[in-house]
């Protein structure tokens, strides 16, 4: 069975410190943690996901 997947956004955290306790907590509980470094976290995570792979995929 797959792992879920957790987005996190380091930038919703004003240290590494509680970062890494978060990442922590959803990585013991069976997640697969997914991080981005900036961006907005109020944003559709899966529009962002199309976006991007619709803009590499005119590379290929």
């Amino acid at each position: 069975m797959r792992k879920p997947t957790y987005y996190l956004w380091r930038n919703d955290f004003p240290s590494q410190e509680e970062f890494e306790a978060e990442r922590k907590k959803y990585a013991d509980i069976g997640f697969r943690v997914v991080t981005f470094l900036d961006g907005d976290s109020n944003t559709n995570i899966h529009d962002g996901i199309k976006a991007l792979v619709k803009n590499h995929w005119d590379n290929v």
